[in-house]
Protein backbone atom coordinates (compact mmCIF):
# COMPACT_ATOMS: atom_id res chain seq x y z
CA UNK A 1 0.00 0.00 0.00
CA UNK A 2 1.25 3.44 -0.92
CA UNK A 3 1.40 6.12 1.78
CA UNK A 4 0.66 9.80 1.17
CA UNK A 5 1.18 12.43 3.85
CA UNK A 6 -1.47 15.09 4.38
CA UNK A 7 0.19 18.37 5.35
CA UNK A 8 -2.81 20.75 5.18
CA UNK A 9 -6.48 20.22 6.06
CA UNK A 10 -8.87 22.99 5.01
CA UNK A 11 -12.56 23.66 5.13
CA UNK A 12 -12.96 26.06 2.22
CA UNK A 13 -15.58 28.75 1.53
CA UNK A 14 -17.66 26.21 -0.43
CA UNK A 15 -17.80 23.97 2.66
CA UNK A 16 -15.60 21.34 1.00
CA UNK A 17 -13.00 19.51 3.06
CA UNK A 18 -9.59 19.65 1.35
CA UNK A 19 -6.74 17.27 2.25
CA UNK A 20 -3.54 18.56 0.63
CA UNK A 21 -0.70 16.07 0.33
CA UNK A 22 3.05 16.48 0.22
CA UNK A 23 4.25 15.97 -3.33
CA UNK A 24 2.39 15.77 -6.62
CA UNK A 25 0.27 12.67 -6.12
CA UNK A 26 -0.32 10.22 -8.92
CA UNK A 27 -2.32 10.50 -12.15
CA UNK A 28 -4.48 7.56 -11.01
CA UNK A 29 -5.86 9.64 -8.12
CA UNK A 30 -8.24 11.34 -10.55
CA UNK A 31 -10.24 8.10 -10.73
CA UNK A 32 -11.29 8.16 -7.07
CA UNK A 33 -14.55 9.81 -8.20
CA UNK A 34 -15.60 6.52 -9.80
CA UNK A 35 -16.64 5.19 -6.41
CA UNK A 36 -19.48 7.77 -6.48
CA UNK A 37 -18.78 8.45 -2.81
CA UNK A 38 -18.39 12.23 -2.96
CA UNK A 39 -14.57 12.16 -2.94
CA UNK A 40 -12.55 13.82 -5.68
CA UNK A 41 -8.93 14.53 -6.61
CA UNK A 42 -8.13 18.21 -7.23
CA UNK A 43 -5.07 18.20 -9.46
CA UNK A 44 -4.44 21.95 -9.14
CA UNK A 45 -4.28 21.76 -5.33
CA UNK A 46 -2.70 18.28 -5.16
CA UNK A 47 -5.48 17.36 -2.75
CA UNK A 48 -8.38 15.04 -2.13
CA UNK A 49 -11.62 16.83 -1.42
CA UNK A 50 -15.17 16.14 -0.37
CA UNK A 51 -18.39 17.32 -1.87
CA UNK A 52 -19.81 20.25 0.13
CA UNK A 53 -20.54 19.16 3.70
CA UNK A 54 -24.20 19.16 4.62
CA UNK A 55 -25.05 16.43 7.11
CA UNK A 56 -21.61 15.14 8.05
CA UNK A 57 -19.19 16.62 10.55
CA UNK A 58 -15.70 17.57 9.43
CA UNK A 59 -14.24 14.59 11.28
CA UNK A 60 -16.75 12.18 9.68
CA UNK A 61 -15.91 13.58 6.27
CA UNK A 62 -12.16 13.27 6.89
CA UNK A 63 -12.53 9.62 7.89
CA UNK A 64 -14.77 8.99 4.87
CA UNK A 65 -12.17 10.44 2.48
CA UNK A 66 -9.43 8.40 4.15
CA UNK A 67 -11.49 5.21 3.83
CA UNK A 68 -12.50 5.77 0.20
CA UNK A 69 -8.93 6.61 -0.87
CA UNK A 70 -7.63 3.51 0.92
CA UNK A 71 -10.21 1.15 -0.57
CA UNK A 72 -10.37 2.67 -4.05
CA UNK A 73 -6.73 3.60 -4.69
CA UNK A 74 -4.85 1.45 -2.15
CA UNK A 75 -3.37 4.64 -0.66
CA UNK A 76 -3.10 5.27 3.07
CA UNK A 77 -3.47 8.95 3.96
CA UNK A 78 -1.43 9.84 7.04
CA UNK A 79 -1.39 13.21 8.78
CA UNK A 80 1.97 14.99 9.02
CA UNK A 81 3.13 15.74 12.54
CA UNK A 82 3.16 19.43 11.65
CA UNK A 83 -0.16 19.47 9.76
CA UNK A 84 -1.72 22.88 9.11
CA UNK A 85 -5.42 23.22 9.96
CA UNK A 86 -7.47 25.98 8.32
CA UNK A 87 -11.06 26.74 9.36
CA UNK A 88 -11.23 23.53 11.41
CA UNK A 89 -12.29 23.84 15.06
CA UNK A 90 -10.06 22.45 17.80
CA UNK A 91 -12.88 20.04 18.68
CA UNK A 92 -12.96 18.60 15.15
CA UNK A 93 -9.15 18.47 15.00
CA UNK A 94 -9.14 16.43 18.21
CA UNK A 95 -11.84 14.07 16.90
CA UNK A 96 -9.77 13.35 13.79
CA UNK A 97 -6.52 12.83 15.69
CA UNK A 98 -8.21 10.63 18.31
CA UNK A 99 -9.94 8.50 15.67
CA UNK A 100 -6.64 7.98 13.86
CA UNK A 101 -4.85 7.00 17.07
CA UNK A 102 -7.55 4.45 17.87
CA UNK A 103 -7.17 2.85 14.45
CA UNK A 104 -3.45 2.12 14.98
Amino acid sequence: MKIETVNTIILNESNELILKIIGNGDPSYQYVYRDAAGVYWDESQKAFKSKPLREWTISDSYLHIKDIVKNSLNVDLQIASNVTWKNISISEQNKIVNALQQSL
